[in-house]
């Protein structure tokens, strides 16, 4: 059994080696199912009691929490406070979601190209062309890069403070290393920059920017109305794992990290997810070369504990759904030790 005191070391290699839209397939402190509460009033009672003091020890200042059961979030609370203004934390509250954006972003996109998953797309870039040197620049399709099968470098990345395009994140100039096709496709290989590619096809096929495609596929019709990639003033501050505010990280990479939510939105997508609506059971599908363990951006913990990490810098956030029960959670936090909050939480369901 692995000892509280590793549990808390391999956490915290997580958050330093991460950055920002690193994924992660399981932690050793979370139940590898997830099954609703027998006692509803009970978990949320225990909540209550537990988060305030756990916010407090971790340097957290805020979390917010949603449980969904069927297609409704059943319970959304926000523990702390928003910041300076000193504003109470509500289920409405926007924080920045990391790699939880991946799972939005391949739905927008399994959405809107249903058919064209396994079309070679790297002729039809537009601004910007892939390094030469790949193994197997024509195997990159929609589907590769949505379960991390396409061979790309860059796992994830930091934020920047000046901002920036989707071009200039896949030419490195904003902080991660220039994109290219690094090994030969079909191995799982994590890619916050494959996300980038699809992003800039998206955009180079519809002629618009990745934001409009999401609102239109995902954020409109599931009524996520306080979601975007906008992030601007209304995004609680995030904090370093002494409790210091960090810069406020803006992220170009739109799809891998750019998405900024609160509980009840992503309640509402966590909700869709468990659903039998055919793009999000194609979502939570294991796709070739994950050993099962990833979808089209969904994470595969079990069958019955699908969903996404998300770790920015400054935040930290879990969303996971058991489509059996279709019963999900989603913990929003605003430090880097977030991820003892998400595990308390997820304990208290069990």
């Amino acid at each position: 059994m692995i000892s509280r005191w590793l549990r808390r070391i391999l956490a915290g290699i997580l958050i330093l080696a991460a950055g920002a839209g690193l994924g992660l397939w399981w932690s050793a402190d979370e139940p590898p199912r997830l099954w609703p509460p027998r006692d509803l009033a009970g978990t949320t009672a225990a909540l209550d009691r537990e988060l305030p003091g756990l916010l407090a020890a971790t340097r957290v200042p805020a979390a917010a929490v949603a449980l969904v059961s069927g297609d409704r979030v059943i319970f959304s609370r926000g523990y702390g406070i928003a910041g300076g203004s000193g504003a109470p934390v509500t289920g409405d509250t926007v924080f920045q979601a990391g790699s939880i954006s991946k799972t939005v972003a391949a739905a927008a996109l399994v959405g809107h190209y249903p058919d064209r998953l396994d079309e070679p797309i790297v002729s039809r870039l537009r601004g910007w062309t892939l390094p030469p040197g790949g193994p197997d620049p024509e195997a990159i399709t929609l589907r590769r890069l949505l379960s991390h099968t396409a061979g790309m470098n860059v796992s994830g990345y930091l934020g920047t403070v000046q901002g920036g395009s989707t071009i200039d994140s896949l030419n490195g100039r904003t902080g991660a290393d220039p994109v290219r096709q690094s090994e030969a496709p079909g191995p799982y290989r994590y890619s916050g920059g494959g996300y980038t590619v699809a992003q800039l096809f998206a955009e180079s096929d519809t002629g618009r920017p990745f934001a409009d495609l999401v609102h239109d596929q995902v954020l409109a019709p599931l009524r996520l109305e306080r979601s975007g990639f906008g992030c601007g003033a209304e995004v609680v501050p995030g904090h370093d794992q002494h409790g210091r505010p960090t810069p406020g990280y803006r992220y170009p990479e739109a799809a891998a990290a750019g998405l900024c939510s609160t509980a009840n939105d992503l309640g509402r997508f966590a909700a869709w997810l468990g659903s039998a609506d055919p793009v999000a059971v194609r979502l939570r599908t294991a796709e070739a070369g994950t050993d099962g363990k990833y979808g089209l951006g969904v994470e595969i913990d079990h069958p019955d504990h699908v969903g996404h990490l998300g770790v920015n810098r400054g935040y930290y956030a879990r969303l996971v759904v058991n489509p059996r029960e279709r019963f999900g959670v989603v913990v929003l936090t605003n430090g880097d030790r977030g991820s003892e909050v998400v595990s308390a939480v997820l304990r208290l369901l069990r």
